[in-house]
């Protein structure tokens, strides 16, 4: 959850570089994932707030983020990744409000990260994942650092560091450094 401020200047700039972009705003026609997480990272920081100022913004930021969620794609819960979020394209990206995402992640399109049948809870994934495209992640699972999970994994089990998992079920392809 970001509290303050700098927080939110904090995770701004890490989602900015993370995306590869050099501009300080994103263009007024293009740009909308920069613009999703952009308004993503402010309903965390005013939803945090007190006050009538802090709940309007939330409000009109809450209603940005929805426009650009339904126009993108994107099912991903505020308060769950952290800083450094890298949604490479537009299309399905659903994420569980009770998963938990680290810094430094990149996910592509057609990616569920979510609860398994019957269950309560959602993976939990280190810092500087990638995860391909129509990979999917269910299940009480912990995913370590750095690691790559390759295009249409189906992931139902805890991985740990430095590795690279593919297939389905997911099993370890390599172990890198």
């Amino acid at each position: 959850m970001i509290r303050t401020a700098s927080e939110l200047r904090l995770y701004l700039d890490q989602d900015r570089a993370a995306l590869g972009e050099t501009r300080k705003t994103p263009r007024f026609f293009g740009d909308e994932i920069w613009k999703f997480q952009i308004a993503l990272r402010k309903v965390e920081y005013y939803g945090a707030c007190r006050g009538l100022l802090a709940r309007l913004r939330c409000s009109y930021h809450r209603f940005r983020y929805h426009q650009l969620a339904l126009q993108l794609g994107f099912s991903v819960p505020a308060n769950v990744c952290g800083p450094g979020l890298s949604l490479a394209h537009y299309g399905s990206i659903v994420i569980s409000p009770v998963a938990r995402i680290g810094a430094n992640c990149r996910i592509h399109s057609c990616v569920s990260i979510g609860v398994a049948r019957g269950g309560t809870k959602a993976p939990q994934i280190g810092d500087d994942v990638y995860i391909g495209p129509g990979a999917k992640l269910f299940g009480d699972i912990v995913i370590g650092d750095n690691v790559l999970i390759g295009a249409n994994a189906v992931v139902t089990r805890s991985f740990g560091d430095n590795v690279t998992i593919v297939g389905v079920p997911a099993r370890v392809l390599n172990v890198h450094e």
